[in-house]
């Protein structure tokens, strides 16, 4: 199934590492054609992601996947879970869902996305896990560990010669960023790469392996 037209006028990959509160770092990579790292960057609000992609010049030429944000109020809610465990959480009138912690994702950008995606913007979704699932890390090490952090850098640095990350470990934000950009240009560029659609997010595709 094929979801990008003109993959040939494609110059720019661009990963965003949506975080689910303006609180939690998110961050964005851009890759080139060669996949060379020609922007890595810290973003927290919303704003600061419009205002990115809103200033990208090249939005028409770009490929973007933005990971599908966990809901940080359901994670830290999961004592009302734990504490309620005979009761059918939608069926208590006492057990509110405030803030929708019941949800595993969040819905943060969503709207700001789609209309991206209706003037004709090529953006999808992606799912962290699935792409780290790619390069085998996250079967050996605990996940968003130092090691598990530093094992995806060194790959991505040595095996995909992406010289231009440093020795010393990048944030948790930009390298899930990198990863998205890295799952974006091998969608477009990758020989043999085999890609598929594995869910839909607020109506946009999520693309993973």
């Amino acid at each position: 199934m094929e979801f990008i037209n003109n993959t040939q006028l494609k110059t720019s990959f661009i990963g965003i590492s949506l975080s689910g509160l303006s609180t939690i770092e998110s961050a964005v990579a851009v890759l080139d054609k060669n996949m060379h790292v020609i922007m890595l960057d810290k973003l927290f609000s919303m704003n600061d992601v419009k205002y990115f992609l809103d200033n990208w010049a090249g939005k028409q030429n770009s490929v973007i996947l933005v990971s599908v944000p966990e809901n940080e109020v359901m994670l830290s809610s999961k004592w009302k879970y734990n504490s309620r465990t005979y009761d059918i959480v939608n069926l208590d009138h006492k057990m509110i869902n405030r803030d929708d912690w019941t949800n595993r994702f969040s819905t943060r950008g969503s709207e700001y996305f789609k209309e991206l995606s209706n003037q004709g913007i090529d953006i999808f979704r992606f799912d962290i896990n699935n792409i780290k699932n790619y390069f085998g890390s996250c079967l050996a090490y605990r996940e968003r560990t130092p090691i598990d952090c530093k094992s995806l850098q060194d790959t991505l640095r040595i095996k995909y010669n992406m010289r231009e990350l440093p020795v010393n470990m990048l944030p948790v934000a930009q390298l899930e960023a990198i990863l998205g950009a890295f799952l974006a240009h091998n969608i477009v560029l990758g020989e043999n790469f085999e890609y598929k659609q594995i869910g839909e997010y607020e109506t946009l595709p999520i693309l993973g392996i």
